[in-house]
């Protein structure tokens, strides 16, 4: 895999004059040598650059109290695709990989951490942590993932998966909001949602094309929810779940007609948010970054009520678990200011986090106030079913995240292609686990050389 990254980065080299709109003087690092000359004893002062891809309005007023605290530490904050984390991260290899300075930025998914730590781009906390006298388990409620042992991240905004859900057509339907349910009811909730024919019909759910909606009952479990078991050694393909999962969208699409079909999905490349809020669907298993907009944004006004309902469980009585975690906020390992780059993700973990107007995974932090502020900072609050998302919230368990190993993005490509053979016909479900089992074995086994 280092043969692979080495040879991924000298081809990335030679693109980087496609950088001129992210690297131009309004973005670059700053030159240490016109840095103010402090008085001794004096801590230095320093910019670091802190790359994303939210609105620079989201993070402002965490870094502002961050600079209040630390007033030699500037932090300067780069957006570099609003709103798109995948062409963000390429964008960011390719500054990596061209000796752009910039020391912070965030990891949103297992694949995109698990290849960057493995290759050397992050820089283990475990030495800052230890200095600091921290005890992760006492400042934080979600475990982040590790690579050899070793920790790479700090979390960033937290939640679990769940289900949001169109309150009005609840309403209508005489459903009450789900308190404690299984996926047997969730399907039959779909159905009583599903209204109209053709083009005028009204799905009860939607499904997208990511491969979380292809392991919807592993999800539910309180360990081994991925395409690899939590040891990161073998493929979770024996996992009964695993095939379940398959059979559930493929019958809610299929046999009963009450989810978006598949097809669909990826012909039309149908946005998720415009089918819930146009209401063309009527629940949306989603994750916790859907809590703010469903009080509307400028592009997509609420106007209706959503409510919030947890993870559908496997059984009757089963405890609530769901997906889900935190981001990974992460030190690049070319920082040149790596001390004060772990400062700052150490607050906008913690105290800097709800500042943000986003759950945080800090245990000191009050829940009911940060969904309160939430709340407060949408364009319609009166559109957000506070106490079902409070309820969600509070009953909600995440187990501990699995050991993950940096080939996690070709499995998971491939997982992806063999479910959406089945979905569109080209496989039976059990020639599909077959091809899981075989296809995805060879991978692992390829990348075990």
């Amino acid at each position: 895999m280092k043969k692979k990254w080495l040879a991924l980065m000298t081809s990335i080299v030679l693109l980087t004059g496609l950088l001129a709109g992210c690297s131009g003087t309004g973005n670059q690092g700053p030159d240490n040598s016109s840095q103010p000359v402090n008085t001794p004893g004096q801590p230095k002062d320093v910019t670091i650059k802190f790359v994303n891809w939210e609105p620079a309005s989201v993070y402002q007023p965490a870094i502002d109290a961050f600079q209040q605290k630390f007033p030699h530490i500037k932090v300067e904050y780069v957006p570099l695709v609003e709103n798109d984390s995948n062409e963000t991260l390429k964008k960011l290899d390719m500054m990596y990989a061209s000796g752009t300075d910039f020391d912070v930025f965030s990891l949103n998914s297992t694949p995109n951490f698990s290849q960057r730590a493995a290759n050397g781009m992050l820089e283990p906390l475990d030495e800052y942590l230890g200095k600091e006298g921290v005890k992760y388990e006492d400042e934080y409620k979600a475990e982040q993932m590790k690579v050899d042992g070793k920790r790479y991240s700090l979390p960033g905004k937290f939640g679990p998966w769940l289900i949001l859900l169109n309150k009005d057509q609840l309403d209508a339907a005489g459903l009450p909001v789900p308190k404690d349910w299984t996926w047997d009811d969730f399907r039959s909730y779909a159905k009583a949602l599903t209204s109209g024919e053709g083009p005028d019909k009204h799905y009860g759910a939607f499904f997208h094309s990511w491969k979380d909606y292809f392991l919807l009952r592993q999800y539910s479990a309180s360990s081994n929810q991925g395409i690899m078991k939590d040891d990161g050694l073998q493929l979770n393909a024996d996992n009964p779940l695993m095939k379940q999962s398959l059979q559930l969208r493929y019958d809610m699409e299929h046999a009963d007609g009450s989810a978006t079909p598949y097809q669909d999905v990826i012909t039309q490349k149908i946005p998720y948010r415009d089918q819930y809020f146009q209401g063309k669907a009527r629940m949306l298993p989603t994750g916790p970054w859907m809590i703010a907009e469903s009080g509307g944004t400028d592009k997509i006004p609420a106007t209706f009520v959503s409510a919030f309902a947890p993870w559908p469980s496997n059984n009757k009585g089963d405890e609530i678990y769901s997906f889900g975690g935190a981001d990974s906020i992460v030190i690049s390992a070319n920082s040149k200011h790596k001390q004060e780059s772990y400062e700052f993700i150490r607050f906008l973990s913690t105290e800097g986090m709800s500042l943000t107007k986003q759950l945080s995974a800090w245990s000191k932090a009050d829940l009911e106030k940060e969904v309160d502020a939430i709340i407060a900072s949408t364009q319609s609050p009166d559109k957000i079913d506070k106490a079902s998302l409070m309820n969600t919230l509070s009953v909600t368990k995440l187990p501990n995240p699995p050991n993950v190993v940096s080939y996690s993005g070709d499995l998971e490509n491939a997982y992806i292609a063999e479910s959406e053979n089945y979905m569109l016909g080209v496989t039976d479900l059990d020639t599909t686990m077959n091809n899981i089992s075989t296809n995805l074995q060879k991978i692992i086994d390829a990348n075990k050389k």
